[in-house]
């Protein structure tokens, strides 16, 4: 097992570096100090070949002007809060407002745009880099300076993993995620992969996607992940939460169980994901795939629940001072 640090080029005269992740069993990732981006993630497949499974850029340049958050580290807040605003302690707080009439994924500069401080980690079974982060406070409008520490390890089964610690010096809602762009199988677009997702509920959006605060069950909608199902089986109109993106925008209520959190599989390749994570949601976006192939990915975004400070009913979200967060995303790669 290696890592290697790699010249990926600069930001405003700062370095950008990518860290080479490699095992023994033929599976590499890169990730860059520029956003916590995961830059390429190839899986052997089903003829010992390697498989690039998510989405990325070749150059540094690409990432600057990107603006769909391509395999990166999101926050402060992932997803939506409405029209930017939210009461926490009594003090009213606005945030940036630059997803339509909300704010979404951190604001204008988010962590995604962000320089992060890196350092190799080499472990028994594993290796990795520890990437860091201090959010001043006012930082797009919120409150409270943050530390932030993730840390990507790949293993020796496989397995992906990124640990995730965060505190603050004042309350403020706090949720990050990882925005990569899944790619396992050989054909454009996702339609003949399968998905899973362990979820009974999804939350009810208004047009504009934002929570109304209502969870609906997926039995028998376009939703309904719960066991391994081939997409474009579940690509049926008649369902105004699906119609109104045309594909999916949505956050599926995680149950609250020992089993992975969502599996993603293409039959082509073999390659099989198992997503296993602490966060209560998982927001699964795939762009309108029904009136074309859409991004020809799918995300997979582990999170809490959008514009949860103010949906008082979702998981709490806020992080306070003295008491540290610590979560989890693991992705297992296997061939079926």
């Amino acid at each position: 097992m290696h890592v290697s640090e790699i010249p990926f080029g600069s930001v405003n005269d700062q370095s950008v570096f990518s860290y080479k992740l490699e095992n023994d069993a033929g599976m590499t990732a890169e990730i860059l100090t520029y956003g916590g981006i995961i830059r390429t993630l190839q899986v052997p497949d089903n003829q010992g070949n390697p498989h690039q499974c998510v989405n990325g850029f070749a150059t540094l340049d690409e990432y600057l002007a990107d603006s769909s958050y391509q395999g990166a580290l999101v926050g402060r807040y992932a997803n939506r809060i409405g029209e930017g605003h939210f009461t926490l302690d009594g003090q009213t707080y606005q945030v940036d407002v630059n997803g339509g009439p909300h704010h979404l994924h951190g604001g204008f500069k988010g962590f995604n745009q962000q320089l992060w401080s890196a350092k190799k980690v080499t472990e028994d079974n594993a290796v990795g880099v520890e990437l860091s982060l201090e959010s001043p406070a006012g930082d797009g409008g919120f409150p409270g300076k943050v530390t932030v520490v993730a840390c990507y390890r790949l293993h020796s089964d496989n397995t992906l993993s990124l640990s995730l610690y965060a505190e603050t010096t004042a309350a403020t809602p706090f949720s990050m995620t990882q925005h990569a762009y899944f790619t396992l199988g050989n054909q454009r677009g996702v339609h003949g992969q399968q998905l899973h997702v362990n979820a009974d509920g999804v939350t009810d959006a208004d047009a504009s996607l934002l929570p109304t605060g209502a969870l609906l069950p997926v039995a028998d909608t376009p939703f309904d992940f719960r066991m391994p199902t081939r997409i474009a089986n579940n690509l049926v109109s008649g369902c105004q939460l699906f119609d109104q993106v045309g594909g999916y925008d949505h956050n599926f209520a995680l149950n609250n169980t020992d089993e992975p959190a969502a599996s993603l599989y293409a039959p082509d390749t073999g390659i099989h994901m198992s997503l296993s994570t602490s966060f209560p949601g998982l927001q699964v976006y795939s762009g309108n795939i029904v009136a074309d192939e859409g991004m020809g990915a799918i995300c997979l975004e582990p999170q809490y629940f959008p514009d949860s400070p103010n949906q008082p009913e979702f998981p709490d979200c806020i992080l306070r001072p003295g008491a540290p967060r610590r979560e989890y995303i693991r992705y297992r790669f296997t061939q079926l």
